[in-house]
């Protein structure tokens, strides 16, 4: 598992770094990514579309609190920043489930991203 949580680390820097070459190489043809509630990516054309999208305007920064891991499935919570606008960041709380490749090692082939933005509490 060990190995599992590096990759996963790897994952989630791509995604703040938006590596999409990375990224790109580390999904199935058939990937399905679904934003829950707002949207689903089928086929790595449009998972390559995301990600090209995400490049101009993606995260900033992501924090991992948690990996877990079992069989093919994997699980990252953690918190990622935004810029939503010039100088102004909004930060979100996320949970994402990787389902890898049985057949293609170090793919997945899905991903569902929970998220839900963070409000700051007023004193």
């Amino acid at each position: 598992m060990k190995d599992r949580e590096k990759l996963l680390k790897q994952l989630n820097d791509a995604f703040a770094n938006c590596d999409t070459v990375f990224l790109n190489n580390s999904v199935t043809d058939d990937i399905i990514w679904e934003i829950v509630g707002e949207k689903k990516i089928a086929g790595r054309k449009d998972f390559e579309n995301s990600l090209d999208r995400m490049s101009h305007g993606g995260p900033t920064k992501i924090i991992v609190n948690e990996i877990l891991s079992s069989g093919n499935r994997s699980v990252v919570e953690g918190i990622v920043e935004f810029f939503v606008e010039p100088g102004k960041k909004r930060k979100y709380a996320f949970c994402d489930v990787y389902i890898f490749s049985e057949t293609e090692e170090n793919k997945f082939n899905e991903l569902r991203t929970y998220v839900a933005q963070l409000k700051h509490k007023k004193k």
